[in-house]
């Protein structure tokens, strides 16, 4: 009976060298050893086994760098753009009720109802945005909270008493006004400042944090990826087959993992990096606009409060001013808006720019008659009515800068959820994916081994 003959590479691979061509080294060496060892089958094995490993660290790593990106970017559109918004509104609350306040105090005869009712409101969403926010701040920002909290009702208080002065006519009434704003700009307006720019880092960190390249996840890709084509080689080499179909299939499955996962990442970072550029660095520019602003329109009427002692409220006002639109009215912080803003948000920037420098000009209009010893016109100048008058355009600068960081705010959390899209489903497609790549490897190498069985 014939001897039956064992596969070609089994013959190739095995057959012992011809003994005179075995040097000792050779013969002695521990590689040598270990190649002797090393048949087909065991080799196999040997790189199906480390495939195997390859594959599913990979996918772990891919997951666990998905899930981690898709809990920061659900983060900034659930937690990180509201607790901006609530630490902007705050601001903004509490700036605006001291401009009210202080406008609605020089107006002769009785208050006007639109002005009082505007404090209202302003202090009725500083409470509310305080609460929320003393919920979800960490423990530094809390304590800054809590200062507010603690001083919102000594500052209401003051005016309240500053008003019912104003009413019977006596001059208390500036004191305790200006008691009360010195309050809020000294004490409350910075630890709101604080608490707004430590959430507005918090934003951009995580900005930052599910936008950054996932290095591991490529590397153990690339790894994975050169793994497979040398064992493609390999088996081609022993089994005189081009291709092995389950390798084939283990690197297509690859392949589309990796396609999927750097379209994803990549549109969920475009998107974050979009919100970071021209929404998160967007709203802290407009907000100190809007902070500054209200300030100096504070600053403005409490330096006519004053009767003629208000030189260091004028002196802040103008010191605002210039923070808004530059000594030569292209700076500030509507300038640095400017170059941030997206186009479709420049013409209500540059609309507040513009009325911006109407209002200084106007401003300088009330001091020359405040200066001059016309107080009564000073002031009649200031609180007038109008669609011209100083009112009217303090009210269009604070309502477009109002617009536009409302737009901003919109596109932070638009662009958030559009991220956060993105990755939603890759996780779960990764793990059938890493699956699919484990079964096709053992697919592949399993009949090459029982061959030789």
């Amino acid at each position: 009976m014939p001897t039956q003959l064992a596969p070609a590479e089994v013959r190739t691979a095995e057959t012992p060298p011809h003994p005179a061509a075995v040097t000792p080294a050779r013969r002695a060496g521990p590689l040598s050893r270990v190649r002797d060892r090393m048949n087909t089958p065991r080799l196999y094995r040997l790189v199906a086994t480390g495939l195997v490993v390859l594959g599913l660290l990979a996918g772990a790593a891919t997951v666990a760098a998905v899930r981690q990106r898709s809990a920061l970017t659900e983060g900034v559109a659930a937690v990180g753009g509201p607790v901006s918004v609530d630490a902007q509104t705050l601001y903004r609350a509490l700036a605006d009720a001291d401009a009210t306040a202080a406008t609605a105090f020089l107006t002769s005869g009785a208050e006007p109802a639109e002005l009082r009712q505007r404090y209202l409101d302003d202090i009725a969403k500083a409470t509310a945005a305080l609460t929320v926010a003393l919920r979800d701040a960490d423990d530094g920002d809390a304590g800054r909270l809590r200062v507010v909290a603690d001083q919102l009702p000594v500052y209401t208080g003051l005016v309240e008493t500053a008003r019912s002065y104003q009413r019977l006519g006596t001059p208390l009434g500036g004191a305790y006004l200006r008691e009360a704003s010195a309050l809020m700009q000294q004490t409350m307006l910075p630890a709101a400042a604080v608490v707004f720019d430590s959430t507005q880092r918090r934003v951009a960190a995580e900005q930052d944090d599910a936008s950054g390249f996932p290095w591991l996840v490529a590397l153990l890709a690339l790894v994975t990826a050169g793994a497979l084509v040398a064992a493609q080689v390999l088996v081609a080499r022993r089994s005189r087959r081009v291709f092995n179909r389950g390798l084939v299939a283990a690197t297509l499955v690859l392949v589309v993992a990796l396609v999927w996962s750097a379209v994803a990442l990549t549109v969920s970072a475009n998107r974050l990096e979009t919100g970071q550029r021209e929404g998160t660095g967007l709203v802290s520019s407009l907000a100190n606009a809007g902070r500054a602003s209200l300030q100096a329109r504070a600053n403005e009427s409490l330096t006519l409060v004053a009767r003629g002692s208000g030189a260091d409220f004028e002196k802040k006002s103008a010191a605002q001013m210039v923070e808004l639109i530059g000594a030569d009215g292209q700076g500030g912080w509507l300038a640095q808006a400017l170059t941030r803003a997206p186009e479709s948000d420049r013409s209500l920037i540059r609309a507040a720019r513009d009325e911006a420098l109407r209002w200084r000009e106007m401003h300088g209009q009330v001091r020359a008659l405040d200066d001059g010893g016309d107080w009564d016109k000073a002031v009649a100048l200031a609180t007038a009515n109008g669609e011209n008058s100083l009112s009217a355009v303090f009210g269009r600068v604070d309502a477009a800068i109002t617009g536009a960081l409302g737009a901003a705010n919109e596109r932070v959390e638009r662009q958030a959820e559009a991220a956060a899209t993105a990755l939603r489903g890759l996780a779960a497609g990764l793990v059938l994916l890493t699956a699919g790549l484990v079964a096709a490897v053992v697919l592949g190498f399993r009949p090459r081994i029982g061959e030789y069985r």
